[in-house]
């Protein structure tokens, strides 16, 4: 297969290495590291996610990624999941999932995705409730989109993390790279410090409002479907028009997403 593309990684700005405990790390430079995640093709077209190490501007080392086209077009449904992680149990520390994703082309950029916690060893069935989910908004070839994602809802569990690309075709590519999953300890976590944004009410049912977001570009809001019901560049959204039901805000900064769950009563 032709060595295909890439987005070199940058870690948050001004994270203080002393303030969390790495509880998973992956950058798929080791073969091990690559080998230990189960690569499914759920649509069976053959096509599943590949490791590469070509270099661009956004990327450097080995990084994941699946395709939705590559001399023909694929609608790809294909996952990438975790070995099994076993998260601290608590209560007072927060969970973080971040990771780096990207596309390579500023054009045909769109690409689907989405990610979820399942328990160890469970089987992933597509009708789990995804805690982060979103069409690409760019290419992030200078600079790849850095998403931070709460999962302390799911502390003291033994749980695996499932990268699926899907809900796409005919664009080009997607690039996953440098998942971690950390544990604040003072809760002192660069400028975007994820425990220092509200959400509010939570759950709503009318207005929300997100709140301690510095450099804050955007909110959208995606149904559990993964369609794209709001988008505001304010952080304010009337959401008295919308279904009761669970939905995913992202927070979008300049570079980096935030994902919480809300609740539309």
């Amino acid at each position: 297969m032709l060595k295909k593309l890439l987005f070199a990684s940058l870690l948050l700005t001004g994270l203080s290495v002393s303030a969390q405990i790495v509880v998973f790390k992956e950058d798929f430079e080791t073969e091990t590291g690559r080998n230990s995640w189960t690569n499914t093709d759920r649509d069976g077209d053959g096509e599943k996610w590949e490791f590469d190490d070509s270099s661009i501007d956004a990327f450097t080392g080995y990084y994941a990624t699946s395709w939705s086209w590559f001399l023909e077009a694929f609608t790809p449904d294909n996952t990438l999941t975790s070995p099994v992680i076993s998260l601290p149990d608590n209560s007072e520390k927060k969970l973080s999932l971040k990771f780096d994703v990207g596309a390579f082309d500023d054009v045909v950029f769109q690409e689907h995705y989405a990610v979820y916690v399942i328990p160890a060893n469970s089987t992933f069935t597509g009708t789990e409730t995804p805690v982060f989910e979103e069409t690409l908004d760019a290419g992030y070839m200078d600079e790849a989109k850095h998403v931070t994602v709460d999962i302390s809802d799911f502390a003291g569990q033994d749980v695996q993390v499932v990268f699926r690309h899907y809900n796409c075709t005919d664009l080009l590519v997607l690039i996953i790279d440098n998942i971690q999953v950390l544990e604040d300890m003072n809760l002192a976590v660069s400028d975007f410090n994820a425990s220092e944004i509200h959400v509010y009410p939570n759950p709503a049912s009318d207005m929300i409002r997100v709140k301690g977001v510095e450099d804050f570009k955007k909110i959208r809001l995606y149904d559990m479907n993964g369609k794209m019901v709001l988008e505001n560049q304010t952080p304010e959204a009337d959401v008295r028009k919308l279904p009761s039901g669970q939905y995913i805000l992202n927070i979008h900064t300049t570079s980096q997403i935030l994902s919480k769950k809300i609740i539309k009563k």
